[in-house]
């Protein structure tokens, strides 16, 4: 299965912490390409492919992506859904934003805060503020 993964990039640089413990759980879903969105992204995407259980790295580059409003990122994501069965992000801010709205536009549900991946179709996650763990 293909896992398309959004990184995590602030001010053009790759937020390797939070991206690469994405991939790191991304991995047991399949191959993990990482898409790359920024004004400028080239530097981030090449930092990106350094990164253990990365199979191949996009880099869509273009001003519309420079304050990286969920908005245009959410159609870029959903222009490439076809070819990914699982689409993921880090925990951040940015991908709490453009996520749901990626859902939305696919009609698909969202799994925010997963702690871990069991197999394509079933993953943990905290509920009641992180007393209980959630099998979804």
């Amino acid at each position: 299965m293909a896992v398309l993964l959004l990184a995590e990039i602030n001010d053009g640089e790759l937020a390797m912490d939070a991206t690469a413990k994405a991939v790191t759980a991304a991995t047991a879903l399949g191959d993990v390409t990482v898409l790359a969105i920024g004004a400028t992204c080239a530097s981030a995407a090449a930092e990106a492919a350094t990164i253990a259980g990365v199979a191949k790295v996009l880099c869509a580059e273009d001003a519309i992506y420079g304050k990286r409003l969920a908005e245009p990122a959410a159609d870029l994501i959903v222009s490439l859904a076809s070819d990914y069965e699982h689409i993921t992000a880090p925990a951040t801010t940015d991908a709490k934003n453009i996520m749901p709205r990626v859902a939305a536009l696919l009609d698909t549900m969202i799994i925010s805060e997963a702690t871990a991946v069991i197999d394509g179709n079933t993953f943990e996650r905290p509920i009641y503020a992180g007393n209980a763990i959630q099998t979804v």
